[in-house]
């Protein structure tokens, strides 16, 4: 038996070394797609795609995805401000849908023709698509509290807690906590 176990091994090396001989000179040593020679086009649905906000996505990160829709909304007339980094934030004042600008983003016509460039959420982060998100933000928010935020549960919800005042915001250590709880795992 052994004799034939190490003759059946000798074989299948022998078949498995014979199928990989020298490939010819001219083939290419990478598999590469060929481009005919006009120019690239890529379809106005691909360049348009939302970009997903992560749960390591930084606020600054979060800003820069925003602008597609911002000029779109701001080109509709839009009330913008910029921002000390030079980029745009809605803008405008009161609580009229004619001065206040996150009041006259949503507006249907508004949506419906920048919609599409705003910013979406991870599944992980989207309430109505995750399963165990009230397991994942609980669990968010005794991250935030092991690290020192003033936070407390009161009747079933996180709130500020004593001394949240005082406290001043550590967007890492909460970015951190963030992609930890939602993960994408059960709870």
């Amino acid at each position: 038996m052994p004799k034939k176990f190490t003759l059946a091994c000798a074989l299948a090396l022998g078949l498995l070394s014979g199928c990989s001989g020298n490939a010819p000179d001219s083939a290419p040593e990478v598999v590469s797609l060929q481009s005919p020679g006009g120019p690239v086009t890529v379809s106005s649905a691909a360049t348009q795609a939302a970009p997903v906000i992560r749960p390591d996505t930084t606020f600054a990160e979060e800003a820069r995805m925003q602008q597609p829709w911002m000029q779109c909304l701001k080109s509709r007339g839009v009330p913008m401000r910029t921002t000390e980094d030079g980029l745009l934030d809605l803008g405008g004042s009161g609580n009229s849908e004619e001065t206040n600008g996150r009041l006259i983003a949503r507006k249907p016509e508004n949506e419906k023709a920048c919609g599409k460039l705003r910013p979406v959420l991870a599944p992980e982060l989207d309430e109505e698509k995750n399963p165990y998100y009230a397991d994942d933000d609980d669990n968010y928010h005794k991250c935030l509290v092991a690290h020192g935020e003033p936070l407390i549960k009161k009747d079933g919800k996180w709130q500020p807690g004593p001394g949240w005042n005082d406290w001043t915001p550590d967007e890492a250590m909460g970015l951190a906590c963030q992609a930890a709880a939602f993960d994408g795992k059960r709870g």
